[in-house]
């Protein structure tokens, strides 16, 4: 089975500039994920004139006719004897992996020496405004030159997503702080390469609901499962001030009606936040979203789909838009999290699609509830590192 519709790898340099086309590949699998790090393998016979371009510091572009579907540096190449001259085989992930390995400095165009706030403030900004302020302060055009990827850009502010006002403490991972505004907004974001440079994208995702749809009876699906976690916050309770400044509490409540009964109450800790300041009352209303946003009922449904020639990955849908699929008798409309696409000799064209709420699929992984532990557990502490001593 040929892989569908002219998917094209390309390989680049450091510098970003295409080196090559990559057409006898023996197996290529990537996995873009919706707001996080996706990754990509890639097989090719050893001894293949295009091996010698599979090397740490270059990178791939994955197309898909004239859509991106992944770029990214090559991270980890590995070679096996097996046959002949053998397997050479390169792991790698996207370019947000530029976001991961990200600190937000509470000054970003200050030295290392000068970050002396304990927080970074964003103050009534348009949640897409503050979320290209956060990479283009910290590693984009307006960063210090130490700090700079020269070949960032970021794409024109559409000014999506409702106003928010929010601290980030000192150091916090920038991938995690446009998560948690993502995922509040409602808004997705994406670093790819566009010409000769790696350009930051925010956008709202498509509600495909109505058309992308999914169904043994539409023969564009193969298998599905479908399961809902229960809510772990319905009532927030958030603490502000004590340190220097009069302790001020606020409880929200966000009832779940598919699951009655007494409200999950969870703490949530401002107390880095001055009681007496003027936005303090949007500061907690923001942190409460959060928390109630994470702590909600998660749906989590996988299936495999078929590409037709009606609907398609990458071409009529992405990670991040809104799809729906038959659960028993009804159609479940969600965001696509993440696809798996494979293709090999053997096996031709595999996806694998994973529906539904943020981490959805992970909640029954025991290393995925020990990494959501140790992240909140770290959160915790950093808020204690950064408050002002009395």
């Amino acid at each position: 089975m040929p892989f569908p519709d002219a998917v094209t790898v390309q390989v680049r340099d450091q510098s970003l500039n295409l080196l090559g086309v990559v057409s006898d590949f023996t197996s290529l699998t990537l996995k873009p994920r919706f707001n996080d790090v996706g990754t990509f393998v890639l097989s090719i016979a050893a001894d293949s004139a295009k091996a010698a371009l599979l090397l740490p510091g270059n990178g791939l572009v994955i197309r898909r006719g004239s859509k991106v579907l992944m770029s990214g540096p090559i991270r980890e190449p590995n070679w096996d004897s097996g046959q002949g001259r053998g397997t050479l085989t390169v792991n790698g992930v996207d370019d947000m992996a530029l976001l991961a390995g990200t600190a937000c400095w509470p000054k970003p165009t200050a030295a290392a020496n000068a970050q002396t706030d304990p927080v970074y403030k964003i103050s009534a900004v348009v949640a897409e405004t503050a979320m290209r302020a956060l990479v283009n302060l910290n590693i984009g055009p307006g960063a210090q030159a130490a700090r700079k990827i020269s070949n960032l850009t970021l794409a024109s502010d559409g000014l999506h997503g409702p106003t928010i006002t929010k601290q980030v403490n000192q150091f916090d991972n920038l991938l995690t702080v446009l998560q948690d505004i993502g995922k509040t907004a409602g808004l997705g974001f994406r670093i790819v390469q566009v010409g000769s440079n790696l350009q930051f994208q925010v956008y709202e995702p498509a509600d495909l609901s109505a058309t992308a749809k999914f169904s043994f009876a539409l023969g564009n699906l193969t298998s599905a499962s479908y399961s809902v976690t229960a809510p772990t916050c319905t009532k927030a309770i958030v603490v502000a001030g004590g340190e220097t400044t009069a302790r001020v509490v606020k409880d929200y409540t966000r009832a779940d009606p598919a699951f009655p009964g007494p409200w999950i109450e969870q703490f949530v800790d401002k107390t880095d936040v001055d009681s007496t300041v003027a936005d303090r009352d949007a500061q907690m209303d923001q942190a409460a979203d959060e928390a109630l946003t994470a702590g909600a009922a998660q749906v989590a449904l996988s299936i495999t789909p078929i590409d037709t020639p009606f609907l398609q990955f990458g071409r009529d849908y992405t990670v991040g838009d809104k799809v729906s699929c038959q659960v028993r008798d009804d159609f479940l409309s969600d965001v696509v999290r993440e696809v798996e696409i494979g293709f090999s000799a053997q096996d031709g064209y595999v996806a694998k699609a994973a529906i539904g709420s943020p981490d959805a699929t992970d909640k029954n992984d025991p290393d995925a509830a020990y990494t959501a532990y140790f992240k909140q557990l770290f959160n915790r502490m950093r808020r204690a590192e950064t408050r002002k001593p009395s």
